[in-house]
């Protein structure tokens, strides 16, 4: 598909990079341009850069409507993760084991004799 020059700048307004109008093959990823609402991509296997919400139609939003939604709720999340993951201390393998021996008790091993309780007769 032939993406004409007058549209490449809305386009890379969405996000898209260069290489992405190599993409563009009128099937799975195309895009329509309108005189009110400006551009807007058919891309619903996420085959460009573009990185907002496409519809289950596999239509972006129009370039007028600004739509960073996804960027938006990614943005706050990856914020989040990171206050998380700071605020957190990092445990040593030896604090892991310790835990792990409180909640399961010391394995056993081969040299340990075995608790089981022998057969009478």
């Amino acid at each position: 598909m032939d993406v004409k020059e007058e549209h490449k700048s809305l386009l890379k307004n969405l996000g898209l990079k260069d290489d992405d109008f190599e993409r563009f093959d009128g099937e799975f990823v195309r895009y329509e341009y309108d005189d009110q609402k400006g551009v807007r991509i058919y891309d619903p296997y996420y085959g460009t850069s573009y990185d907002e919400y496409i519809g289950i139609d596999g239509w972006s939003a129009w370039s007028i409507e600004n739509d960073t939604f996804m960027s938006d709720f990614m943005k706050k999340t990856h914020e989040q993760v990171q206050i998380s993951m700071t605020d957190q201390p990092k445990a040593t393998d030896e604090d892991i084991r310790e835990a792990l021996e409180k909640k399961f008790g010391k394995k056993k091993t081969a040299e340990e004799p075995s608790e089981k309780k022998q057969p009478t007769k």
